[in-house]
């Protein structure tokens, strides 16, 4: 039995009337959350973003909701994010590359939804699975003989 749940990453990001006097331009969130408010902290251990290098400790960790960083900048850059589950089998975590992108004279509210398919999860997960909003389904396969050729 295998069990899909759904995860959000995205962020927020309005500019600002002036620049800092560090140069900064704009205001921004970025988050890993989920969909219609489900509650994805059943399944997940933490969230850690890897910020630009220019940011004072760009390495983020969030144990609890909101899994989220706030911060102020003046260039959208690429994030690496982990995401760990609250599981003691493979895999443990998954990495996401998420574009942290500004607008110029306008704001920005960017969602990505991500699937994550867990096969044949133990007991235990799959109950924060489902907690979460999962849905649980079973994969059939099956052998179609159509001349010499097989398809499973």
């Amino acid at each position: 039995m295998s069990v899909v749940v759904k995860i959000e990453l995205g962020h927020n990001a309005i500019e600002k009337d002036k620049p800092t006097k560090e140069g900064y331009t704009h205001d921004w969130n970025v988050f890993v959350r989920g969909p219609n408010g489900c509650q994805i902290e059943h399944f997940i251990e933490k969230v850690v973003f890897y910020l630009h290098d220019s940011f004072p400790k760009p390495k983020r960790v969030k144990k609890e909701p909101p899994y989220m960083v706030s911060e102020s900048g003046y260039a959208g850059f690429t994030m690496p994010i982990d995401v760990y589950f609250r599981t003691k089998e493979e895999p443990k975590k998954v990495k996401y590359i998420y574009d942290l992108y500004l607008r110029v004279g306008h704001g920005v509210n960017n969602i990505r939804l991500e699937k994550l398919t867990f096969q044949n999860p133990l007991e235990d997960f799959r109950k924060k699975l489902l907690l979460a909003g999962g849905v649980s389904f079973i994969l059939y396969s099956y052998r179609v003989k159509t001349g010499s050729k097989i398809f499973i």
